[in-house]
C-alpha cells in the first residue's frame, strides 16, 4: 500500500514537472557541437573545425575543463499560429551554468552577449528563472553559436521558442516550483513542530537537513541568481551556489549516518560513510583558492561513494538479527527490507541523475530533474521514516512508563506488606506479653487461688480475642466473606449483646423495640460487639455507656461513653489497622477491632464516624434498612 502511494506521488510530481517544462514549438532544426580544449578559439576557428552532430536538445560531456561551442540551426519557417512574431527566446537550463556567450550572425559582427551565474540577473534581456537570450526571428535559416564554459557539469538543455511560448512555459515552471517548495516547507514545518513536542535528536538533524534542502533547491532552480541581483558582486554567486550544494550533501550524509546508525550497521562502513561529511572543509578550501573545478569533481565522487556506502550500511545492519528473540518493544521500529528499500530507491534516483551529469549517457530530460526530485522525495521519505520511528518510540516509552509504574506499585505494595508484617509482629509481641506472663505465673504456682484462675481465664480470653480478630481480618483481606442478608430485630440483638457483657449494669439503651433491619446479622453483631467492648474497656469505669437507636431513612445507632484514663482516640487514625490511643496500651488489645468494624460497615453499605470532645467519645453508625424478599 505504502509503495503504491509512493509510486503514485512520484509519478504525479514527474508529470507536473514534465507539463511545466514541456517543450514548445522548437525553431532549431539541427544541432552540433565543437570542443575547444584551450578555451581560446575564436568563432572563425570553431567554424573551421569538424562538428559533432547532437540529436537531442540535451548536451552533456560530463565534467570537463574544455570550453564547448553549440551550433543551433534556426529556421524561421513556422506554423500559422507563429506568423505574428518577430523575435525568439533562447532558453538555457540549468540556471547555474557559469558563462554562456551567444554569437548571432544577425547581431553586430564579432560581438557576443553573455549570461550565466557569473553575471547579474538584472542585465538579462529576458528575465526568468533560466538563462535566456533574445534574438530576432530573421527571414532565412541561420546558425547561432553558444559558447559554454563551466566548472559544473556540461549537462545543458537548450531550446528556442517564441516569446509567448517562453512566458507560458515559465509560468508553468514557476507554478511547479511553488508546489515543490510547498512540500519542502511542509516537511520543515512538521519537523519543527515535532521537535518542539519531542525534542528528539534525530528530528533536530532532520530540521538542519530541511534547511539545507530548501537552500539547495533555491540554488538549483535559479532563485539564488534572482535574489542576489544588484547586491551580490559578479562572480560571487558561483562559489555561493557550489558551497550550498556541498553543504547539503554533507548534511544529508550526517543525517543518514545517524538514522542508519540506530540499527547497528557495520562499524567500518559506518565510519567511512560518516567520514564523507567531513570532506566539506576541503571543498570550501578548494573553492576559496580558485580550484572550483576540482571541488566539483570531488563532490561528484563523494556523492557516488555516499550512495554506495549508505546502501551498504543499510544492508549491513544487524539490529534485527540481534533482537530476534527480544520482546516487541526492544525490536527495531521498522523492518530491515523497508530501510534497505528506501536507500535503494535513493541510490537509483541519484544514479539516474549523476550518470548523465557525468556524461556516461544522455538519458531523458526527466533524468535532468532527478537532482531536484532527490531532495523532495528524500525529504518526504525521511519524514515518513522519522515519523514512524517517533510514533513507535513514543508507544514504547508509554509501555516502559506503564511497566515502571507497575514496578513502583509492586515495590510499594511489597514495602506496605513489610510494614504490615512489622506492625503485626510488634502488636503481637506487645499484646501477648501480659497474658502469657499471667499464664506462666499460674503454671509456676503450686497453689492457685480462685482469683489467679480468673486472671488466667481472662488472659486466655484476651489471647483468643486477638486471634479471632486476626482471623476475621485475614478473611476480609482475602475477600472470603460473603454477605447473607436476612431480616432481624436490631433492638433484640442489642439487648442480647448488652446481657452478655461483663458489666451490663453500665449499659443504657434507648430507641424503638421493633426496629427491623435487613442485613447480615453476623457482621452487624461483630460491629456492635466491638463498639460496645471498646466503650466498656476504655470509657470511664464509673460512667454509663449509652446506646441510642433512631429509625428514619436509615438506622442510626450512637454509642457514647465518658472519656476514661486511656483518653480520647485520634479521629483521623482511629480506624487504621493496629492504631491504639497512647493511653490504651495498659489494656490488652490488638488495634484491629475498629479497623475490622469500619471494613464490615463498608461491606454492609453503611457509614461510621467518631465524634469526640474532651469529655465524651461517641461513635455514630448508619446502616441502610435494606429490603429482604
Amino acid at each position: 500500500m505504502n509503495n503504491r502511494i509512493l509510486r503514485r506521488c512520484l509519478c504525479a510530481f514527474l508529470t507536473c514537472f514534465s507539463i511545466a517544462l514541456a517543450q514548445a514549438h522548437d525553431f532549431v532544426t539541427e544541432r552540433a557541437w565543437v570542443e575547444d580544449p584551450s578555451g581560446g578559439m575564436t568563432l572563425a576557428e570553431v567554424k573551421g573545425q569538424p562538428a559533432t552532430p547532437l540529436y537531442s536538445h540535451i548536451f552533456t560531456q560530463g565534467f570537463s575543463h574544455s570550453t564547448y561551442w553549440l551550433r543551433l540551426r534556426i529556421d524561421p519557417k513556422m506554423p500559422p499560429e507563429h506568423q505574428a512574431i518577430d523575435k525568439l527566446i533562447i532558453r538555457i537550463r540549468p540556471p547555474y551554468q557559469d558563462q554562456v556567450w551567444l554569437y548571432d550572425p544577425l547581431a553586430e559582427q564579432d560581438t557576443a552577449r553573455v549570461s550565466g551565474d557569473f553575471y547579474n540577473w538584472a542585465a538579462d534581456e529576458y528575465q526568468s528563472l533560466n538563462l535566456n537570450f533574445v534574438i530576432p526571428l530573421g527571414h532565412q535559416p541561420r546558425d547561432v553559436w553558444l559558447k559554454l564554459r563551466t566548472n559544473q557539469s556540461t549537462l545543458t538543455v537548450v531550446e528556442v521558442m517564441s516569446e509567448n511560448e517562453a512566458r507560458a512555459t515559465d509560468r508553468r515552471q514557476e507554478m511547479a516550483t511553488m508546489l515543490y517548495f510547498a512540500v519542502l516547507f511542509i516537511c520543515f514545518g512538521w519537523a519543527v513542530l515535532t521537535w518542539i513536542n519531542k525534542r528528539d535528536a534525530l528530528v533536530s538533524r532532520y530540521i538542519v537537513r530541511e534547511i539545507l534542502a530548501i537552500a539547495y533547491a533555491l540554488a538549483m532552480l535559479g532563485y539564488y541568481r534572482v535574489f542576489s541581483s544588484s547586491w551580490l558582486p559578479d562572480g560571487w554567486l558561483d562559489p555561493l551556489t557550489n558551497l550550498t550544494v556541498y553543504a547539503f550533501i554533507s548534511i544529508v550524509i550526517w543525517f543518514d549516518s545517524r538514522l542508519i546508525g540506530e540499527f547497528k550497521p557495520n562499524r567500518l562502513l559506518a565510519r567511512l560513510f560518516l567520514g564523507l561529511a567531513f570532506v566539506f572543509p576541503i571543498e570550501i578550501a578548494l573553492v576559496l583558492t580558485g580550484h572550483t573545478a576540482e571541488a566539483v569533481q570531488l563532490n561528484a565522487l563523494i556523492i557516488m561513494l555516499g550512495i554506495v556506502l549508505a546502501l551498504a550500511c543499510a544492508a549491513s545492519t544487524r539490529a534485527w538479527s540481534e533482537s530476534k528473540h527480544a520482546p516487541p518493544e526492544a525490536q527495531p521500529v521498522y523492518p530491515k527490507i523497508f530501510l534497505v528499500g528506501v536507500y535503494g530507491l535513493v541510490a537509483l534516483l541519484v544514479l539516474l541523475n549523476r550518470l548523465p551529469v557525468m556524461g556516461v549517457f544522455v538519458g531523458q530530460e526527466s533524468f535532468f530533474y532527478f537532482s531536484l526530485i532527490y531532495p523532495l522525495l528524500t525529504s518526504v521519505l525521511m519524514m515518513g521514516l522519522v515519523q514512524i520511528r517517533i510514533h513507535r518510540l513514543a508507544r514504547r516509552h508509554e509501555a516502559s512508563h506503564r511497566r515502571l509504574q507497575l514496578a513502583e506499585f509492586e515495590a510499594e505494595k511489597e514495602r506496605a506488606q513489610r510494614i504490615e508484617q512489622s506492625n503485626f509482629l510488634k502488636m503481637l509481641a506487645h499484646e501477648m506479653k501480659t497474658p502469657l506472663s499471667v499464664v506462666r505465673m499460674a503454671t509456676s504456682s503450686e497453689h492457685r487461688s480462685v482469683q489467679l484462675n480468673q486472671m488466667v481465664d481472662r488472659a486466655v480470653a484476651d489471647m483468643n480475642g486477638i486471634i479471632e480478630r486476626l482471623l476475621e481480618v485475614e478473611r476480609l483481606n482475602d475477600q472470603q466473606i460473603v454477605l447473607q442478608p436476612a431480616s432481624f430485630c436490631l433492638r433484640a440483638l442489642i439487648d442480647q449483646l448488652v446481657r452478655s457483657t461483663a458489666e451490663p449494669g453500665r449499659m443504657r439503651v434507648q430507641g424503638p423495640t421493633t426496629a427491623l433491619l435487613c442485613a447480615d446479622q453476623r457482621f452487624v453483631q461483630v460491629v456492635l460487639s466491638n463498639l460496645i467492648d471498646n466503650a466498656l474497656k476504655y470509657g470511664a469505669a464509673d460512667q454509663p455507656v449509652c446506646i441510642d437507636l433512631h429509625v428514619g431513612t436509615a438506622l442510626v445507632i450512637t454509642i457514647a461513653n465518658a472519656v476514661g484514663a486511656a483518653g480520647a482516640p485520634d479521629p483521623v487514625q482511629v480506624f487504621q489497622k493496629y492504631y491504639r490511643a497512647p493511653g490504651a496500651h495498659e489494656k490488652i488489645g490488638s488495634g484491629l477491632g475498629l479497623y475490622l468494624t469500619r471494613s464490615l460497615v463498608d461491606l454492609l453499605g453503611g457509614h461510621i464516624r467518631l465524634s469526640a470532645n474532651p469529655a465524651t467519645v461517641m461513635f455514630v453508625l448508619e446502616l441502610p434498612l435494606g429490603s429482604c424478599k
